[in-house]
């Protein structure tokens, strides 16, 4: 979320390495909601003018509004190998959850 995020605010991430240094559950829920929140600063931020702009991605120079989209279906793509794991342990996903 920070590398992504930041690449598209054309800035450095506010936070590396959580991944090889966060390790309990409370510190890596709370890194992910940090994660969260950062993007959600970076979205709310983007204008057209700026969305247009190219930045340096993975994929060669891309538009700001289109490594936000990266983001956006990358993290689907994460929600949907939780998934399997969570059916396997025979939990329930959220997202399956019938209406209350």
């Amino acid at each position: 979320m920070f590398a992504m995020c930041s690449t598209a605010a054309g800035s450095k991430p506010p936070r590396t390495g959580i991944e090889k240094a966060v390790t309990s559950k409370p510190a890596l829920v709370a890194a992910l909601k940090e994660g969260v929140s950062y993007c959600n600063s970076v979205y709310d931020s983007m204008t057209d003018q700026k969305g247009t702009e190219t930045v340096p991605f993975y994929f060669g120079p891309t538009p700001r509004v289109s490594v936000l989209y990266f983001v956006v279906t990358h993290t689907y793509e994460h929600y949907g190998n939780l998934v399997t794991y969570m059916r396997l342990k025979n939990i329930v996903p959220p997202s399956s959850e019938p209406a209350k």
